[in-house]
């Protein structure tokens, strides 16, 4: 015998035999025959007259077996007011509440900091804990260090100096010279950096690297001014300053104040530098 089902149970045969049931039905009596299904198992009336609007043209199933696939929105006016959104006013009321109320991916990152203490080597030490210098580098041979006050005004008095007296000691022109400053503990406030003169050496000796790092030779070395004088006397016996041929004289703003100086520090520089 042969029958035809009704849809719900036509598309739900369908299912089962993509699933591999091919006989699902059970009764008393024997039941065998071929199971016909509409092209369409679920047939829908799309019928609409024109007068209908927008909000009555809804499609609906004709079968009783089947629902709509969603539920209908909730609109904002029917929802309770614990479901709706929080504002945000509201959340930064939560916020100021106290620390009883945790609001996730808005908590604070805390760092623990950890005091790693150096002690300074005690064989390092100075007076000097404050230094304002200039440093000269003039042909590739002969390096200038000079104190200069921290309000410093006269810069281009003291590089016309500086270039006479280089001119004067390795007796040709200078045609390539570079000038820069230096000064400890400059822009830094941390009170601990002036009991830290082993800093301050390492500082002055990473500051004078650089400016020789071109010379091809040790470069002639004038110390000028008497903070920078008992600086490098202060360094170890093995700093690479304390290397080379240095001449020690009065700052260079002394020698412009005072040209009657210039004497003796010419006879230091000579006897020193070339003797």
């Amino acid at each position: 015998m042969s029958r035809e089902l009704p849809p719900q149970q036509a598309f739900q045969t369908h299912c089962l035999a993509q699933m591999g049931v091919v006989s699902w039905l059970s009764s008393t009596d024997a039941v065998s025959g071929t199971v016909f299904m509409p092209i369409q198992p679920w047939p829908i009336d799309v019928a609409v007259t024109a007068g209908f609007s927008s909000e009555d043209a809804i499609i609906k199933p004709t079968s009783a077996g089947f629902k709509a696939a969603e539920p209908t929105p909730v609109t904002e006016e029917k929802r309770l007011p614990e479901e709706k959104t929080p504002l945000v006013n509201h959340l930064r009321e939560q916020l100021n509440a106290g620390p009883e109320i945790i609001v996730e991916d808005l908590q604070p990152i805390e760092e623990l900091a950890v005091d790693i203490v150096v002690e300074p080597d005690p064989s390092l030490s100075s007076q000097i804990t404050r230094l304002d210098i200039r440093a000269y580098a003039l042909s590739n041979k002969l390096l200038i260090i000079s104190d200069v006050p921290t309000v410093f005004s006269q810069e281009e008095e003291i590089e016309r100096l500086v270039l006479k007296m280089g001119q004067a000691l390795l007796k040709h022109s200078v045609d390539e010279w570079q000038g820069s400053a230096f000064s400890w503990p400059g822009g830094l406030k941390n009170p601990h950096f002036l009991q830290r003169t082993d800093w301050l050496f390492g500082a002055l000796e990473s500051y004078v690297g650089r400016l020789v790092q071109s010379f091809p030779d040790a470069p002639l070395l004038v110390l000028a001014g008497a903070q920078v004088t008992q600086l490098v006397d202060d360094l170890p016996p093995e700093s690479p300053i304390k290397q080379y041929p240095t001449a020690r004289i009065v700052s260079l703003s002394e020698l412009h104040r005072i040209p009657e100086l210039r004497k003796d520090a010419w006879q230091v520089m000579q006897s020193c530098l070339f003797c």
